[in-house]
C-alpha cells in the first residue's frame, strides 16, 4: 500500500476565475441578470404555470387541457407535442373566410368536465387542422423587440421571393389602443405575453379571466354554457398579495430565457443557411428595446431568435386557416431557436419521429411546397451535397443545445464531464468540432479556462448538498485523487463498518476500487480538533470491543500497525490518497483516534480492501 502526497489531490482555484461572458441559461431556465423579486416571481409564476385545474376552479366547462404546462413540456415553457384542432368554413367566390364563431369556432375544446356538452367539428366546416404547441422560451425577449425593427423586413424584403407581412394587432390590454406587431402565435395573431396568457387562459383551460371574461358556449350552444357553467366569471381572481393567475404565467413566460446556441458563432452549417436563403426568413438576429420602462435582464440584449415574426404565403404547406387579417395561406416564421427538441415539426406536427436530421429534411420538403415563398430556398437546400446539407442540420442542431452538453439531454452531468475529460487532450476544435460544446471561449482548445465555466453550470451534486460535485473538487473540498473531477465520495466507498460513538471524529475511503493497477482513492478525516495529533490503527480482522461507554474500538488487537505522525489541519481534516495495484487483495479495519479536549474520540471504522503489489 502506497500513500500519496497531498500535492497530487486537488486541482484548486485560489481565486475565482473572471470571465468575459456567462453560461448561457439552458432550456426552461429563467433569464441571466434577474432581481431576487424578479426569480421570485418568476418560480411562482412557473408553478402556476404547471397548476392543474379542476372544474371547482373554473376549469371549463369545455378545454383542451387542465394546466399550461400539458402543452408546453418540452421543457417546462417549451414546444410540445400536443395538437390541437381548428376548423371554419371558406368559401373562395363568397364570403371568403368564415371561423364559424356561433358553433364554437375556430378552436374545438377536446375536453369538457360533462360529455352532454361535448364539442365536435360541426358539419358546416369545410376546413380543419391541426395545431402544433409553440415554444414560449425567450418570449419576453421577442415581445421586447421594437415594431420597427420587425416591419422594416416588410418594408424592405431581402429579395423579390419574399413578401413577409406584419399582423397588426390591439393587445386584449389595450382594447380600443394602438394595434402593435404581432409575434407570437402560428398566424402572429398575438402582440404581447399578457394577451396570449388571457387568451390562452380562456380557450384552452377554460378560465376566464380580465381579459377574456367570457366562456365559450359548447359549439354556441348558450343553454347548454348556463347549465355546466357553474363558477361565477372571471374566475381568475386576485391572490392573497393582489396577482392574478394570469398575471403571474405572464411573469415565468417573460423571464423564461432563450434557448441557448451552442457555439454562439462559427459554424459552417450557418454560412450555408444563410447562402440558400434560409435566413431571408428566418432573421438570426435582434437587439431588444432600450427602454428604461423594461427589466434590465430583458432591455438592450442582443437575441438570436431565427425569426422575422412575419406572416408568409405558404401555399400547398399552409393550414387554410384564417385568423384575423391574417389569410388561410398565410404562417407566421415560427423562431428556430430551440428546434432540437422539437418533435413533431411543421404547424400541424405532420413532420413526425425519426432523427433530427429526418425531421430537418422532412421540414425542407415542406417548405418546397408549390407556391410557398420559402420554395426557392428550399431548392438550394435540396441542391447541396449531403456533406453540405449535414452541416446545416448540425447548425440547427446547435439552435437549443446547453454549453458542455455533449449529448444533448439539457443535463451537464458525469456523462459530460467525461467527454470534456477526453477533450482536454486533443484539438485544435472549429465551431463543426463535437468537442466545440466545450471550448467555451471558442479558442480552438479545451482548457481549465473552459473546466471553470463549466463547473458553474455543472449539475451532478451527488452529496446532495446543494454545491455542485465539480465546483467542490476545484475549490479543494473534496478529494480527488484520481484526477477525474468527480469527487472521491461519489465514486465507490470502501464498506463502514460504523461504532463511531457520539463523538464528531469521522473517516472515509473513497475513490476507485483499489484492485486494479493505478487505481487510487482518497482517505479522509474530518471532525478532529484543528493542528492536533491523530492515531490510525490497522487490524486485518474486526473484533468490536466497548471503549467507553458511546464508543467501540473496532480493529483487533494487538494492532498490526498504530500511525502517530498524522496532524490535522486547521479545519480540523486530514487527506491523504492511496495508490493500489493488481494482484492478492488484502482487507484492513481502519479506525482513527483523536483528543478532543476531555477524552478520545474514536471515528467509526472502514473496511479497506486493496490489492498488492
Amino acid at each position: 500500500m502506497r500513500v500519496l502526497g497531498r500535492s497530487v489531490l486537488f486541482v484548486a482555484f485560489a481565486a475565482p476565475v473572471v470571465m468575459a461572458q456567462a453560461p448561457q441559461p439552458k432550456m426552461g431556465a429563467p433569464l441571466s441578470g434577474l432581481s431576487a423579486a424578479e426569480l421570485a416571481r418568476f418560480t411562482q409564476g412557473k408553478s402556476d404555470f404547471q397548476h392543474t385545474f379542476q372544474p371547482a376552479e373554473g376549469l371549463g366547462p369545455t378545454f383542451n387541457q387542465a394546466s399550461c404546462a400539458s402543452c408546453h413540456n418540452n421543457p417546462v415553457g417549451g414546444s410540445g407535442s400536443i395538437k390541437v384542432t381548428r376548423f371554419g368554413f371558406y368559401d373562395p367566390k363568397g364570403i371568403g373566410w368564415d371561423p364559424l364563431s356561433s358553433l364554437g369556432g375556430s378552436l374545438l375544446q377536446l375536453n369538457t368536465i360533462n360529455i352532454a356538452i361535448q364539442e365536435v367539428v360541426p358539419p358546416e366546416a369545410n376546413v380543419t387542422a391541426n395545431r402544433v404547441t409553440p415554444s414560449a422560451m425567450g418570449d419576453g425577449l421577442i415581445e421586447a423587440i421594437a415594431d420597427a425593427d420587425i416591419l422594416v423586413r416588410e418594408t424592405t424584403p431581402p429579395n423579390a421571393n419574399i413578401s413577409g407581412r406584419a399582423h397588426m394587432v390591439v393587445p386584449l390590454e389595450t382594447p380600443g389602443g394602438a394595434a402593435r406587431v404581432g409575434r407570437f402565435g402560428w398566424k402572429a395573431q398575438v402582440a404581447t405575453v399578457l394577451t396570449f396568457s388571457g387568451d390562452a387562459s380562456m380557450n384552452e383551460i377554460g378560465f376566464t379571466n380580465a381579459l377574456v371574461p367570457n366562456e365559450n358556449a359548447p359549439n354556441g350552444n348558450t343553454a347548454l354554457l348556463a347549465l355546466y357553467d357553474t363558477v361565477p366569471d372571471p374566475e381568475d381572481q386576485p391572490n392573497g398579495q393582489g396577482q392574478r393567475f394570469i398575471d403571474r404565467i405572464t411573469d415565468f413566460q417573460r423571464f423564461l430565457a432563450a434557448p441557448p446556441q451552442t457555439p454562439r458563432s462559427g459554424m459552417a452549417g450557418e454560412a450555408l443557411f444563410t447562402s440558400v436563403g434560409c435566413a431571408d426568413c428566418h432573421t438570426p438576429s435582434y437587439t431588444t428595446r432600450n427602454d428604461p420602462a423594461l427589466e434590465s435582464a430583458i432591455r438592450n440584449k442582443v437575441i438570436r431568435p431565427y425569426s422575422d415574426f412575419l406572416l408568409h404565403d405558404m401555399g400547398t404547406a399552409a393550414d387554410f386557416i384564417g385568423d384575423g387579417a391574417a389569410d388561410i395561406q398565410e404562417l407566421r416564421t415560427p423562431p428556430l431557436w430551440g428546434v432540437r427538441v422539437r418533435d413533431p415539426m411543421w404547424h400541424d406536427g405532420r413532420v413526425i419521429g425519426g432523427t433530427f436530421e429526418q425531421r430537418i429534411l422532412g421540414a425542407v420538403t415542406q417548405h418546397a411546397g408549390i407556391l410557398s415563398e420559402s420554395r426557392p430556398s428550399a431548392l438550394a437546400f435540396q441542391a447541396l451535397s449531403l456533406t453540405d446539407q449535414r452541416k446545416v442540420v448540425a447548425f440547427l442542431d446547435s439552435l437549443g443545445r446547453a454549453e458542455f452538453d455533449i449529448n444533448g439531454d439539457n443535463v451537464r452531468d458525469q456523462i459530460d464531464l467525461a467527454a470534456f475529460r477526453a477533450a482536454m487532450n486533443g484539438g485544435p476544435y472549429t465551431p463543426d468540432s463535437p468537442e466545440a460544446v466545450f471550448d467555451f471561449d471558442q479558442d480552438g482548445d479545451v482548457d481549465t479556462t473552459d473546466l471553470a465555466n463549466f463547473a458553474l453550470v455543472y449539475e451532478a451534486d451527488c452529496d446532495g448538498d446543494g454545491i455542485t460535485d465539480l465546483q467542490q473538487v476545484l475549490s479543494g473540498f473534496h478529494g480527488d485523487t484520481n484526477g477525474n473531477y468527480i469527487p472521491d465520495i461519489c465514486e465507490y466507498c470502501q464498506p463502514d463498518l460504523g461504532f463511531a460513538g457520539a463523538g464528531t471524529l469521522r473517516t472515509s475511503i473513497c475513490g476507485d476500487v483499489m484492485t486494479n493497477w493505478g487505481d487510487v482513492a482518497t482517505w479522509d478525516l474530518y471532525g478532529a480538533p484543528a493542528n492536533s495529533g491523530v492515531l490510525v490503527a490497522l487490524s486485518p480482522t474486526a473484533s468490536p470491543m466497548q471503549y467507553s461507554a458511546t464508543e467501540f474500538l473496532v480493529p483487533t488487537m494487538p494492532f498490526t500497525a498504530l500511525v502517530s505522525f498524522l496532524v490535522t489541519d486547521a479545519n480540523g481534516r486530514i487527506r491523504l490518497g492511496f495508490l493500489g495495484s493488481s494482484g492478492p487483495t488484502v482487507t484492513w479495519i481502519i479506525q482513527a483516534a483523536a483528543f478532543n479536549g476531555t477524552e478520545i474520540d474514536l471515528s467509526n471504522a472502514i473496511q479497506f480492501t486493496l490489492g498488492q503489489f
